[in-house]
């Protein structure tokens, strides 16, 4: 489960935002890591895994080396819906 503190919201700072924007960046790595072992676990190759996720070959291998910054979450939860796996957010006050 991927659990956001909303706690940095008050009296934003650039220095917040720097720290909001590297909360978001450890929330798409999570999410790609778990896609990641979804499709080890599938037993895909990349070729394989393009096929299934309806994606391109250059796109998959982006994924399997960790360009996380290739890809937003909403792509991210997309994929791993594909693949078999259910997403949870939640928001911590």
């Amino acid at each position: 489960m991927i659990t956001l503190d909303q706690d940095f919201c008050f009296k934003a700072t650039l220095s917040d935002y720097a720290i909001a924007e590297a909360r978001t960046f450890q929330v798409r790595t999570e999410l790609m890591l778990a896609l990641q072992q979804a499709i080890q676990q599938h037993g895909w190759t990349p070729e394989e895994a393009a096929e299934s996720l309806k994606q391109t070959l250059p796109r998959m291998q982006n994924l399997m080396n960790g360009e996380v910054s290739r890809f937003s979450i909403e792509q991210l939860i997309q994929l791993l819906s594909l693949v078999g796996r259910q997403v949870q957010i939640s928001v911590a006050t």
